[in-house]
């Protein structure tokens, strides 16, 4: 599948691989922000994920930020985890804006 992301396709493969290793299969994830807008330049790499299920999400959100590092490097990466169709500002935001990857 094509995405107009301002990611390379590794960047793009270690960001969903690695959520699916430390989220689960169940996990739902878009990249929002500067990095999902062709138009716009440079920027952090926004994330937003859903899960099922919030148990140990501290722990998991952490495990995920120092695995995915490891794969594309000491970039600036912003991480927001929610359960399952969260209705706050933000996650609508980032489900209307953002480039679904999984």
């Amino acid at each position: 599948m094509e995405y107009k992301l301002r990611l390379s396709k590794e960047e793009i493969q270690a960001i969903k691989d690695t959520a699916l290793d430390v989220f689960g299969s169940d996990v739902r994830l878009w990249i929002f922000g500067s990095r999902a807008d062709p138009r716009r330049r440079g920027g952090d790499i926004d994330i937003y994920i859903e899960v099922q299920d919030v148990e140990n999400i501290l722990e998991k959100q952490l495990k995920y930020l120092s695995r995915l590092k490891l794969k594309i490097g000491d970039q600036k990466i912003d991480l927001i985890v929610k359960p399952y169709d969260c209705k706050e500002i933000i996650c609508v935001e980032a489900k209307n804006t953002g480039v679904r990857l999984i």
